[in-house]
């Protein structure tokens, strides 16, 4: 399926438009910014190594080229891109419905939030999404990330599928069995 990402709109001082590759070494930022996030939120959670952190242009920069995938950003007419947000379109004939748009990151600085460029970033993805002949979408966010969880949730999302972890050690010890095996 070719991509169909949607035009420019404005929105106060703010573009909303394609991310292209001069964008990297910004959106590398944000999205380093945006793990930084929630990694803090969820002590618990995976934590990204220094080598994935190196290679991070490289694949944002494979992502931006990826069909059924779509990457926008909110660029302020002074600050430059401080939005973006990554969405693909997911095909399985398994299940209906068999087009389904997955978000996969969304972050907005934080000097720029509330005041309605993530919903716009959203609301433009929606646009890629339609080209597509998506009619579900879902995303997954961090427990214990507030902000995320008021912000998707005011838009309607809510969950579906519980994703739960347990160390390994701490699961064997209360399974009564040698941690070690």
């Amino acid at each position: 399926m070719p991509k169909t990402a949607p035009d420019p709109i404005r929105f106060g001082p703010y573009t909303i438009r394609p991310a292209q590759r001069a964008d990297l070494d910004r959106l590398t930022e944000l999205l380093l910014a945006l793990q930084d996030h929630i990694e803090a939120s969820n002590p618990d959670l995976w934590h990204m190594n220094p080598e994935s952190r190196g290679d991070l242009k490289g694949q944002i920069a494979a992502r931006l080229r990826a069909e059924s995938s779509c990457a926008l950003v909110a660029e302020h007419d002074e600050d430059g891109v401080v939005g973006v947000i990554f969405g693909r379109i997911i095909s399985n004939k398994r299940y209906t419905p068999s087009q389904a748009g997955q978000i996969d990151q969304a972050f907005v600085r934080t000097d720029h939030r509330r005041g309605g460029v993530g919903s716009c970033l959203v609301d433009q993805l929606c646009r890629f999404f339609a080209t597509g002949g998506v009619a579900d979408i879902s995303l997954r966010y961090v427990v214990g990330n507030e902000e995320a969880s008021r912000f998707w949730t005011a838009l309607g999302f809510a969950p579906r599928i519980v994703t739960a972890g347990a160390e390994r050690r701490a699961l064997k010890m209360r399974l009564g069995k040698n941690s070690e095996q």
